[in-house]
């Protein structure tokens, strides 16, 4: 049942949809050079995205299997996107590597969560940014989330409340985040993350 609930699940819109990360790039700021990791690359929507919206940058997916990857599908920017198969608990790559991470909707059903903040902290170059939103498990709805994501996507799935995230990412290295959502009682929480070190701490 659970391989056909999680084909089920990708046909829905939610799915292919862009506005969280756009949401989440008018957060962003300043980014030193550098390319652009996403991790959880999927259908491949979030990749092609952003190699529309960052023309300048080399985006990178990563992704622990791409058998959900749909190319004929997609509309890229001028530089197609980079596909590494790599699990986020160990990135396979250099430390200070990356301007910007992209964690959306992701992070809940990784393993290992707090060796993932480690590594993602790594890899950004100083004053790089993670980018994330994911479910508020606060939420009247997360329970529900989690039961669902159980039966079709993983037995790790968990709605990490708003403090867990942070006690994570502090841990890591991360100063607290700029904190947002387009709702008030919104399902999502986004979080934009800012590593030491770059020019905005020079500058304060």
């Amino acid at each position: 049942m659970a391989p056909l609930l999680k084909r089920l699940l990708a046909l829905l819109p939610m799915t292919r949809s862009t506005s969280a990360y756009t949401f989440g790039l008018e957060r962003v700021g300043t980014l030193p050079p550098g390319p652009v990791l996403e991790i959880g690359t999927g259908q491949g929507f979030s990749v092609a995205f952003l190699s529309r919206a960052l023309p300048e940058r080399q985006v990178v997916g990563i992704d622990i299997t791409y058998e959900c990857f749909k190319p004929e599908k997609l509309a890229f920017g001028p530089r197609r996107p980079w596909l590494v198969q790599a699990s986020a608990p160990a990135l396979p790559f250099a430390a200070d590597t990356f301007a910007l991470t992209s964690l959306m909707m992701t992070f809940h059903c990784l393993p290992e969560p707090q060796q993932v903040f480690r590594e993602i902290f790594r890899v950004l170059k100083p004053g790089g940014v993670l980018m994330m939103a994911d479910v508020n498990g606060t939420h009247r709805i997360a329970p529900w989330f989690e039961r669902v994501e159980h039966l079709a996507i993983s037995p790790l799935t968990h709605a990490y409340r708003k403090e867990e995230i942070l006690a994570l990412a502090s841990e890591a290295g991360f100063p607290p985040p700029q904190i947002a959502s387009r709702k008030p009682n919104g399902f999502m929480i986004w979080y934009i993350f800012r590593k030491p070190g770059g020019e905005e701490d020079d500058n304060a």
